[in-house]
């Protein structure tokens, strides 16, 4: 899908790529996730291009198509997938997060800092410890 000119027949042709446009985006979506999940950056870094291409295209048609009146009908019959899109992006920001998170704090600990209460350790019976230096037994 491009970008359409300011005429409103480009408008209305870029409406009418929309539901493919929508469909990829919940494809590219599902493929980070699968990536995320397996820690494959090299997927991951291959499909933002596209996938921040799509999100621009369709914000600049839902920039047009949201003050019509009335707002075309092909618009709002794609409400709902768009809005799992934004979840399901939202999903993947958090794993990200989450996995950022966990290298953060296995770098602290082998670096010997203090990894604070967001990073979980396990002491010597497979328990887990949350503060640093808890380790499950008292040295003497």
């Amino acid at each position: 899908m491009t970008r359409p000119d300011a005429d409103s027949s480009s408008w209305e042709a870029a409406l009418l790529a929309a539901p493919d446009a929508v469909a990829r985006l919940a494809e590219i979506l599902g493929l980070e996730f699968e990536a995320l999940k397996v820690r494959d950056l090299t997927a991951f870094e291959a499909i933002q291009e596209e996938k921040n291409s799509l999100l621009q295209n369709l914000a600049q048609l839902a920039e047009w198509a949201a003050p019509q009146n009335p707002v075309p009908l092909m618009w709002q019959q794609l409400q709902d997938s768009l809005r799992q899109s934004k979840q399901d992006h939202l999903r993947n920001i958090q794993l990200l997060q989450r996995q950022l998170q966990a290298v953060k704090g296995t770098l602290q600990a082998l670096q010997g800092e203090s990894a604070g209460p967001a990073v979980d350790l396990y002491d010597r019976m497979g328990q887990i410890a949350r503060r640093p230096g808890a380790w499950g037994y008292q040295i003497a």
